[in-house]
């Protein structure tokens, strides 16, 4: 790419960039999109965008889950991941138990009242994916699906290579 062309919300002004040039500056504003208007409809039920995902992995771990492996599932820091469930246990949509495994931890369950706002919000979420997939067929869905596995495929194969590279440089450095 040129450094002289303008570029405006990951498009160039003027030329049309190449499908490859596309493909991530699009994936992503469809992701924030589809995030962002979920997170809207979710607003009038008094989740936000992080209590609804915390919510969507709680239901995942129908048993419960420690603190720390539900922080680690969830991507976010122990300190946030508190914050998060306060303000989920002040609704009455969750509950920390003692975990019977480790006294020191705590396990984290949905309540009676945490099911029923998991209802809402697949309830929603069908709405929502029945609003943004309309027209699109379930080959075509299928088809993107599978495009979307190769990518991700090969992102985690570079990951997991940085890491093992980054491991041996660590090895290396420290048999000085």
């Amino acid at each position: 790419m040129d450094h002289g062309d303008n570029v405006v919300d990951g498009e160039k002004v003027g030329d049309k960039m190449d499908v490859r040039e596309q493909f991530g500056f699009r994936l992503g504003r469809l992701a924030r999109l589809w995030r962002s208007r979920l997170d809207e409809k979710m607003r009038p039920h008094g989740l936000t965008q992080a209590r609804w995902v915390v919510l969507m992995y709680l239901q995942r771990g129908a048993d419960g889950y420690q603190q720390k492996a539900l922080a680690g599932v969830v991507g976010i820091e122990g300190p946030t991941l508190v914050h998060i469930l306060d303000k989920l246990e002040n609704q009455g949509l969750i509950e920390r138990r003692q975990d019977e495994a480790d006294r020191r931890g705590k396990t984290v369950h949905l309540t009676t009242q945490g099911w029923r706002m998991i209802q809402v919000l697949d309830d929603v979420a069908v709405a929502l994916r029945k609003e943004h997939l309309a027209g699109i067929s379930d080959a075509d869905l299928a088809h993107c699906l599978e495009v979307f596995d190769r990518v991700q495929d090969q992102a985690a194969a570079a990951v997991s290579g940085r890491d093992a590279a980054m491991e041996l440089d660590f090895e290396l450095a420290g048999s000085d």
